[in-house]
């Protein structure tokens, strides 16, 4: 036999029984400079070569289940993505919804009614109604928040009838 650390391969499972009396188990990593960098259960680890008593080449590999093997069930094809509702966020409002949307709020319909009419969220009527009410003069621009703001233009010119 040439070099007996020869024989101490990346990849190898050993068991090293340390001159203290205790043993460490795991897969190669490394050899160089007289340490052994070894990844075992409970981690990587360093080992100095010096105090190996015994390296027990002759231990079998611990299975490690693949991802493959995972006995959870896999998506297929048929798993696709739902579309959203027409209720999703981005869809713009024409202007003819919004004349009906002000219709709706003249009339005193809540804006769950409305929400559900319109196909649209509760928190989007909740905002235009406060830019709608805001354009009327019956609430003032202070007291509405930053986003039904941004509508008081867009009511003044709907309820004026232009673009």
């Amino acid at each position: 036999m040439d070099e007996p650390l020869a024989l101490l391969q990346p990849g190898t499972v050993v068991a090293l029984h340390l001159a203290d009396g205790s043993q460490r188990q795991g897969v190669i990593r490394a050899v160089a400079g007289g340490w052994l960098h070894l990844l075992g259960s409970s981690g990587a680890m360093l080992i100095n070569l010096s105090q190996a008593a015994v390296i027990d080449l002759g231990v079998a590999a611990q299975a490690v289940p693949a991802p493959i093997d995972d006995p959870r069930p896999r998506p297929v094809s048929s798993d696709i993505p739902k579309k959203l509702s027409s209720r999703a966020p981005g869809r713009p409002w024409l202007d003819g919804d919004l004349t009906a949307l002000a219709d709706g709020f003249l009339d005193g319909r809540s804006d769950a009614e409305l929400s559900e009419s319109c196909h649209r969220t509760s928190g989007q009527i909740k905002q235009l109604r406060q830019g709608f009410e805001c354009t009327r003069g019956t609430v003032a621009e202070e007291d509405i928040s930053p986003v039904a703001a941004t509508w008081i233009a867009r009511w003044r010119r709907v309820l004026a009838g232009g673009r």
